[in-house]
């Protein structure tokens, strides 16, 4: 009797300590993004070091007044290599979900650095030639301030997922605290009449024990009750889910853009200077969601291949991905910074993979500006296949969204 009257006891103690601990810690079920993904920081990292290193080291070739020495035009070839290498690892993490359309523009300013320290090489190797030294410097440099980007976008992921940054979540929000609040009291109320009956009911000498058939009273009670609980709920969230899910109460603004899932990756879609998705001036992103801050934002969702589920946790928003269907997603934002995109539906074994990048902009100048940055490098030209001494680069497509 003690036992199990202990064991009741412990369990309504521990599940009490968990509800009341979990708000005041923003981040205990929030993943690691430096753990998960310390190689891929690890090179990234170093190509923000080294790639600054290395444009310092050309500058200082700039105004020789002959030819470079040996030991000079030696570092040049080692940094080109070093670059030739870096291209390979960023397709590799490009191929492994890892901030897949930054690693491939990384990649192909990997590549093209490389090249460009090789010309500057060998026009040093003749002579001063500031041209080219310019032109190595500057493809350095465009290189680390990407790599210091992406860095950015992984170890400043964003909110918490205990504040609400939406409208969507604070509605969900309250919704979960009533529920919470209602199962959790009934929890520890049964499990407090468990060990007091334990207790108070328990076998001793000379008390006899009795036995009773059951109680329709009794019954009814607790058939009513959890009922007319449960009838309330239906009937009190039923203002969130129209708000969340219906379109007739949607807003009347332009889709933002076409979200594609597939196995495993988002393949989004934003409409270009036309205003118009699906023409040949759209811009295409791999992971890579950005919107405005403050406005509502529709996105047009769709699958390729099978059943996915579209979360953007810290909105408090999730939507099947249903192949065949073309399904209108509404959220918004209060806060401007980067979150996080995931699937929430086993889809296979690189389920794991299909996590995108969220960027919530200050302003619609900040987006605006964005999208066409982003317009003007889409057709970034790729990397060669190889360099010059045989390392094999990895493939990449003609634009930084499309693999």
């Amino acid at each position: 009797m003690k036992a199990w009257s202990l064991l009741f006891g412990l369990t309504a103690v521990i599940a009490t300590a968990a509800f009341v601990y979990a708000p005041f810690d923003e981040d205990w079920w929030l993943p690691s993004y430096r753990a998960t993904n310390a190689e891929a920081m690890a090179t990234l990292e170093e190509i923000d070091a080294r790639s600054g290193a290395l444009a310092g080291e050309v500058e200082a070739m700039r105004d020789l007044g002959g030819p470079a020495s040996a030991e000079q035009l030696e570092g040049l070839d080692s940094g080109r290599r070093w670059l030739a290498r870096q291209a390979v690892r960023l397709g590799m993490m490009a191929d492994q979900g890892f901030l897949s359309e930054r690693s491939r523009e990384l990649q192909s300013r990997a590549a093209l650095a490389s090249e460009a320290v090789a010309s500057a090489r060998e026009a040093l190797g003749i002579g001063p030639a500031p041209a080219a030294v310019e032109e190595a410097v500057g493809a350095l440099e465009g290189l680390r301030e990407r790599a210091e980007a992406a860095i950015a976008s992984v170890s400043e992921p964003g909110g918490s997922l205990r504040a609400p940054i939406s409208s969507a979540a604070r509605q969900i929000d309250h919704l979960y605290v009533l529920i919470l609040v209602i199962t959790g009291l009934t929890f520890v109320g049964v499990m407090g009449a468990m060990v007091v009956a334990l207790w108070r009911f328990g076998a001793k000498p000379g008390r006899k024990a009795v036995y009773s058939h059951g109680s329709l009273k009794v019954e009814i009670a607790w058939t009513v009750i959890p009922g007319a609980i449960l009838v309330f709920l239906a009937l009190y969230q039923l203002r969130a889910w129209a708000d969340i899910k219906f379109k007739s109460s949607y807003p009347d603004v332009a889709p933002l853009a076409e979200v594609t899932a597939r196995q495993f990756q988002w393949t989004i879609r934003y409409p270009g200077p036309d205003g118009q998705i699906g023409t040949g001036d759209d811009l295409h992103t791999v992971n890579d969601l950005h919107f405005v801050k403050g406005q509502p934002t529709i996105i047009r969702l769709k699958s390729d291949d099978v059943l996915h589920s579209f979360f953007l946790p810290q909105l408090r928003i999730k939507q099947d991905a249903v192949p065949g269907m073309d399904i209108p997603v509404l959220f918004d934002a209060d806060k401007a910074g980067r979150f996080e995109l995931l699937c929430a539906e086993l889809c296979g074994w690189g389920h794991y993979k299909m996590r995108a990048q969220v960027t919530v902009h200050e302003t619609q100048d900040e987006f605006d500006e964005w999208l066409a940055r982003s317009l003007e490098e889409q057709d970034y030209p790729p990397p060669p296949a190889s360099d010059p001494d045989g390392v094999a680069a990895a493939a990449v497509p003609p634009g930084p969204g499309v693999e």
